[in-house]
């Protein structure tokens, strides 16, 4: 008898273990602060998978609850400020506690940091995080994008301002959704691996880009783009996408 309940007592115990490790996992804690290290109040922190969100306090701090299993994306975003992302694997039990530094947006500044990001090298990956840390348009490496496992071509700017969501068609899977400009002139024109696109380019799904960078007005795209940001015959010029494909990166390699 004494068995049997020794027995069945491991048996409730072994029970209990992935019940307290479903309790902690799906949680996500961290802090939000400037760039100085102060701590910002009422920051948004979201998941882009889950469409789950929270505020910080006046400490900066923030608990994000019940997110599913997986990789997620959170982003941390402000008015007057530059929204931040961050992939994190909820497949952990304790996910990793988030920092966030937001760094705040003043047009006055914008055009020295425009100066900035013109000496990035223009036609290989090395200018994307060249260009990054400058800090001008909105970017997304390749653990970000395989965070957001995007199907339709939207899914890759989910959670980005100054862009809309459209119904399209494409030739590979029929109904897709693309992305429009909601800036400036409220046009979007597209640059792939730093030029015009390719008959190569033509069929390439969200899982064969690797990086994107977005500039939401003409005046941030950087100098060896904006020929890409006008088209010929338009006499108002555009914002800008430009596409790192995986196969480009991988053609490179091999030339080196």
């Amino acid at each position: 008898m004494k068995r049997a309940a020794s027995l069945l007592l491991a048996l409730l115990v072994l029970l209990a273990l992935p019940s307290r490790a479903r309790a902690q996992s799906g949680v996500v804690k961290g802090i939000v602060t400037d760039t100085g290290g102060r701590p910002l109040e009422n920051v948004e922190v979201l998941s882009i998978n889950a469409k789950r969100t929270a505020r910080t306090g006046k400490d900066g701090r923030f608990t994000l609850a019940r997110l599913p299993f997986g990789q997620q994306l959170i982003m941390a975003r402000l008015p007057g400020y530059q929204p931040a992302d961050r992939p994190v694997n909820m497949l952990d039990n304790v996910a990793p506690e988030l920092t966030f530094k937001l760094r705040r947006t003043v047009q006055a500044l914008d055009t020295m940091r425009i100066v900035s990001h013109d000496g990035c090298p223009a036609y290989d990956i090395n200018g994307f995080e060249c260009r990054r840390r400058a800090g001008i348009g909105q970017f997304r490496g390749a653990e970000e994008l395989a965070a957001l496992r995007s199907y339709y071509w939207a899914d890759m700017f989910e959670g980005l301002p100054g862009l809309r969501r459209e119904m399209a068609r494409d030739s590979t899977i029929g109904q897709d959704w693309r992305v429009a400009s909601m800036t400036g002139w409220r046009c979007l024109m597209e640059g792939w691996n730093g030029r015009h696109r390719t008959a190569a380019e033509e069929n390439i799904r969200p899982n064969q880009i690797v990086a994107i960078e977005h500039y939401d007005s003409y005046e941030k795209v950087p100098a060896a783009y904006k020929r890409l940001a006008w088209p010929n015959g338009q006499d108002k010029p555009c914002a800008l996408v430009m596409y790192w494909t995986r196969g480009f990166l991988e053609n490179e390699a091999k030339r080196r």
